[in-house]
């Protein structure tokens, strides 16, 4: 597996190879086959919200633009122009963000300042939150039923959260390990106190792993709502704001016709 990095992703090397160790493989590859299901169960979400308004912006940048293009005399450079600038408008922004994300480190300022602006952004923002939290929990599960010791399940856990500023909150956890204090106590406050609250009861009871699955579960159910919620309502938000965009145009071209038969009767 590892000689094949293009095909299995250090996550999973590192915990079938602790489970190998541990002589946990089967229940490991398990887990591994429940995290996958979960990541593209996350993705087609996330994808299913943003395809339709996409393809609605594509083809309203042509469409905008027409009444202007039809009384300016028909300037095919003019109205290709128009269209090229309302799809930057939208899709650049988007393009760099994917690249970020894509091909930046996850601690990088580029990836943080994009992880800070997502959390903000309305429904999103907060399904990206409770998605963060949710994959620390899962895979913390994941490695300390391999095997892992607490210290580097903290570690290894941070990073794949996939936010850094979530990621961050999480950080002094293996710390607080090291210097023989309980986990909890390196949990950020910025986290929900129930969230450190189970967190503790777990470790004070022996049932850490239990209840990082149960976390784990619990975020992601409340994440997927967000999700499906911002799925519902991000389309109506893109219609709302073409359909003004509609409205400006066709108001636009009244006024260069209105204009032009008020001059001429002048």
């Amino acid at each position: 597996m590892a000689a094949e990095p293009r095909t299995f992703k250090p996550l999973d090397v590192m915990i079938v190879d602790s489970a190998e160790t541990g002589g946990t493989l089967g229940e490991s590859f398990g887990l591994l086959s429940h995290w996958y299901e979960f990541s593209s169960k996350m993705a087609k979400l996330v994808l299913s919200g943003l395809m339709l308004p996409a393809f609605v912006i594509f083809v309203a940048a042509w469409i905008v633009p027409v009444p202007a293009f039809v009384l300016s005399g028909w300037h095919v450079d003019l109205y290709l122009h128009r269209v090229l600038t309302i799809l930057m408008i939208f899709f650049l922004p988007a393009g760099i963000i994917f690249c970020i994300v894509r091909y930046t480190p996850p601690r990088g300022l580029p990836r943080k300042i994009v992880d800070i602006i997502s959390l903000r952004i309305p429904l999103l923002g907060g399904a990206l939150y409770r998605l963060a939290i949710s994959r620390y929990c899962r895979v913390f599960h994941m490695l300390s039923a391999a095997g892992l010791p607490i210290t580097e399940c903290a570690v290894k856990a941070g990073a794949a959260t996939g936010n850094a500023v979530i990621a961050n909150m999480f950080e002094p956890m293996a710390d607080a390990v090291r210097a023989g204090k309980p986990a909890s106590e390196g949990l950020s406050i910025k986290l929900p106190a129930d969230f450190r609250g189970i967190w503790q009861v777990g470790e004070e009871t022996g049932g850490l792993d239990d209840m990082t699955k149960r976390l784990a579960d619990n975020y992601a159910d409340s994440a997927e709502f967000r999700f499906k919620e911002f799925a519902r309502w991000f389309p109506r938000v893109v219609y709302f704001i073409v359909m003004i965009a509609m409205v400006i145009a066709v108001f636009k071209g009244f006024q260069v016709i209105y204009g032009d038969l008020l001059n001429q009767t002048m």
